[in-house]
């Protein structure tokens, strides 16, 4: 089988609170997943020139970051501002993943300043905004979590079919990419000339510049998240060019 830098991880299993998956393939990115058992609590404080997005797996837990405290359940996005420590709270068993993404330099200051936008960023994941690019099909639901211009440099959404259904090969090689699959996810990734299983809860790195897709076979679900780091205008040309909202909620 092809190689490519990936982690799977045994759910059941899992004991350690923090699990740092695929250090150094990314530079300037850290992924890491945290387990929190019920009743613990997990605070992060806010590091300089460096954002923490927050996706949430299961469980119920609360979230408190500026003047934003909730208790909720599910898939959530969260990012906490600069200067924002961001608490969570478990009430049941809950998993996330945690991304630390370093600002890029020439964006430093317009991190810092505020002109992103307001934190904390909290986004459901369900209520997403759905877009179409020329790569998936018409039956693809595909969900912007955390666009492009919110977090520097960084933007993170999903994609979900039923098999049969095949997400074309496409190369971006000004986009550095994580597959991050959810548990249900059970899919093929087309690297090259290659094809790489991707079943839940895996952690998959596209190699930079590959010409890569996924193909999901019947009746197999497709449910994964992609999360891009880029530098420079052509990540956003690239972006805005072919993420078209589709100004409709579709579900399965």
């Amino acid at each position: 089988m092809y190689q490519v830098d990936m982690v799977k991880i045994d759910a059941a299993r899992q004991q350690e609170f923090r699990l740092p998956m695929l250090p150094g393939a990314i530079p300037g990115a850290e992924t890491s997943l945290l387990t929190l058992d019920a009743g613990k609590a997990y605070t992060r404080e806010p590091e300089a020139d460096k954002a923490f997005i927050y996706l949430t797996i299961d469980g119920k837990f609360r979230f408190h970051a500026g003047r934003v405290n909730i208790a909720v359940e599910g898939r959530y996005v969260f990012i906490p501002g600069p200067d924002q420590p961001a608490e969570f709270q478990a009430v049941t068993r809950t998993r996330l993943l945690e991304i630390c993404w370093e600002i890029p330099p020439d964006s430093r200051n317009e991190w810092k300043s505020g002109a992103c936008g307001a934190f904390p960023y909290v986004q459901e994941y369900i209520t997403s905004t759905q877009y179409r690019d020329k790569n998936k099909s018409d039956k693809t639901i595909s969900r912007e979590m955390v666009r492009q211009r919110i977090v520097p440099g960084f933007c993170m959404g999903s994609v979900e079919s039923y098999g049969y259904d095949k997400v074309a090969q496409h190369p971006h090689p000004m986009l550095d990419q994580f597959f991050f699959s959810f548990p249900e996810n059970d899919v093929d990734v087309l690297i090259d000339d290659f094809k790489v299983p991707m079943k839940g809860d895996t952690l998959l790195h596209i190699p930079l510049g590959s010409n890569h897709g996924v193909e999901v076979l019947e009746p197999n679900h497709m449910h994964y998240i992609w999360i891009d780091f880029f530098l420079g205008q052509a990540g956003l040309d690239r972006l805005d060019s072919s993420h078209k909202p589709t100004g409709q909620m579709r579900s399965f």
